[in-house]
């Protein structure tokens, strides 16, 4: 059996996680979970879609959210 996104998910710490989307949210940013793995961040009218934890951090880091 091969491990998808979703299955991947699985494995991220909810802890670091709920961390990641309360500063961004605390900058204004909204990060929704996609069904396909992965989580959309949107602000106003721009978006961004980080496929992967490690993205969502790094975008995280790049706008002073993390």
């Amino acid at each position: 059996m091969s491990a998808t996104l979703a299955d991947a998910r699985d494995v991220i710490d909810p802890k670091a996680l709920a961390t990641v989307k309360a500063g961004m949210a605390l900058r204004g940013f909204q990060v929704h979970d996609t069904v396909t793995g992965g989580w959309l961040v949107a602000r106003w009218n721009l978006s961004r879609y980080c496929p992967t934890f490690d993205d969502l951090r790094e975008f995280a880091q790049q706008v002073d959210a993390a």
